[in-house]
């Protein structure tokens, strides 16, 4: 009985598109990579590798970029997500790659829930079965239909899903829980700065301030208004470009993430933001 109940749910399972299965999985199923996107949720639905690979061609013609931004219990600035990141990546080290980290304040809050999804042997496996074995209560397996699919570049492309006051009145609530316990992360922001070292040796870096909601932007303003100049002044030190965006107007989905159509239009803005910057 038990072995009819496990090989219906494999059958169910195996038919579901893989890019439905959660946020991780798809990820780490596919091959290791050259070029990365890196960050938070923000960067998974905001950043299209696609657009990037097409615009950016001529300039790094090796880089074909892949989205590996997870949500934010896995991908803040933490040992772990650096591991995966490395783990993620080809051995040719110096293999003109391309690298967009985005960076916001809660990617480097202190006392940030890690999950730990992505560590894992191997980031690079299809089927993962060590991730299935380990995390399969995570993996939000469902024959139903779901509002994101993680397409073949890696980016959270995510429909149905309707702008409305209540909706970002929601998400700030939530983001206003975390500010009254804020703290930032000196032990965050010295594995970032590890990833820009890592990664430079690798290729380019780009340090990347998404736009979000204005009520968002407000919140973020007061809870650390030195951020971008923060990030500017590491970025430099360290070789790197900082690109700031987080005033720019692109439409949001609840306020934090932007829509799909807005994710499409920044990417085609940072592509821009880049040419202009080697020239």
């Amino acid at each position: 009985m038990v072995l009819a109940v496990a090989l219906g749910y494999l059958g169910v399972f195996c038919c579901i598109p893989a890019g439905k299965i959660g946020d991780v999985y798809p990820r780490v199923t596919t091959p290791r990579q050259r070029s990365l996107v890196i960050g938070t949720s923000r960067a998974a639905q905001g950043i299209d590798p696609d657009i990037l690979n097409d615009r950016l061609r001529a300039l790094y013609p090796a880089a074909d970029l892949y989205n590996f931004a997870f949500h934010i219990d896995e991908t803040t600035y933490n040992e772990i997500y650096y591991s995966a990141i490395m783990k993620k990546l080809t051995d040719d080290e110096g293999s003109g790659g391309l690298f967009i980290l985005s960076v916001d304040p809660w990617a480097f809050k202190r006392d940030n829930v890690i999950l730990g999804e992505v560590d894992l042997q191997s980031v690079s496996s299809c089927p993962n079965v060590e991730y299935l074995v380990r995390f399969f209560n995570r993996t939000w397996i469902s024959p139903l239909p779901t509002h994101v699919c993680i397409n073949s570049s890696g980016r959270s492309v995510v429909t149905g899903i309707k702008r409305s006051p209540a909706l970002i009145e929601q998400k700030l609530a939530t983001y206003r829980e975390m500010a009254s316990h804020y703290a930032y992360s000196m032990t965050s922001e010295g594995v970032f700065v590890r990833l820009l070292d890592s990664l430079s040796r690798r290729g380019t870096v780009y340090a990347v301030r998404m736009p979000v909601a204005p009520e968002m932007v407000a919140l973020e303003d007061s809870l650390m208004p030195g951020f971008s100049a923060r990030m500017d002044s590491i970025a430099h030190a360290h070789g790197v470009r900082f690109l700031d965006f987080i005033r720019e107007p692109f439409e949001t989905n609840d306020g934090n993430h932007l829509t799909k159509e807005e994710g499409d239009r920044f990417s085609e803005a940072l592509a821009e933001r880049i040419l202009e910057s080697e020239k």
